[in-house]
C-alpha cells in the first residue's frame, strides 16, 4: 500500500501523509515507516529531512487532537464532563510546571503516549504556542535520533 503512495506522490509527500496518519491512528507506526524510508533512500541527508517531515506530520495530527479536546471541553461545560474537567484542571494547576515537562518528555520518548498527552493539553488549557513549541521540538529530537541511529548503525 505505502509503495504505491510513494510512487505516485514522492517520498517526501508520502512521508508527510503517513506521519499525519500515524499521529491520528496508533496502528500506523511512524517510527517504522521512517526507518523503512531511510533504508530505501540510502542517503543520510534525506534521512534527516524525512525525520523532520515525520515530526511535522505528527504535530499536524496532534494539533488536531489538541483542538478537538479543547472544543469538546467547551461543548461539555454544561454537562457532568464539565465537573470532571474542572477537577482535572485543578489537579494540573497544583503541578505547576510539571505538565509542561510531561508534555516535552512525552513528545521525545512517547511515554506517556503523546496521543493522550495532546488530548490532555487541550483539555486542561495549555497555551497553544507552548504546546506547539514543546511538541515540535520534542518530536524533532525523537525522529532525528531515530534517523541517526538508522544511518550510523
Amino acid at each position: 500500500m505505502f509503495d504505491s503512495i510513494e510512487a505516485s506522490v514522492g517520498i517526501y509527500l508520502a512521508t508527510l501523509i503517513v506521519s499525519v496518519l500515524s499521529g491520528l491512528l496508533p496502528l500506523v507506526n511512524g517510527e517504522l515507516y521512517l526507518i523503512a524510508a531511510i533504508l530505501v533512500a540510502h542517503d543520510p541527508t534525506i534521512a534527516l529531512v524525512l525525520a523532520v517531515i515525520v515530526a511535522i506530520g505528527q504535530m499536524i495530527a496532534k494539533i488536531g487532537l489538541y483542538y478537538a479536546a479543547r472544543g469538546a471541553t467547551e461543548l461539555g461545560k454544561k454537562t457532568r464532563l464539565a465537573r470532571s474537567l474542572v477537577k482535572a484542571r485543578a489537579l494540573v494547576e497544583r503541578w505547576e510546571g510539571k505538565p509542561l515537562t510531561l508534555l516535552f518528555v512525552s513528545a521525545v520518548i512517547g511515554l506517556p503516549p503523546f496521543y493522550l498527552v495532546s488530548l490532555l493539553a487541550g483539555i486542561v488549557g495549555i497555551r497553544f504556542r507552548t504546546f506547539l513549541l514543546l511538541g515540535i521540538v520534542g518530536r524533532v529530537i525523537r525522529f532525528v535520533a531515530i534517523a541517526l541511529l538508522v544511518v550510523y548503525w
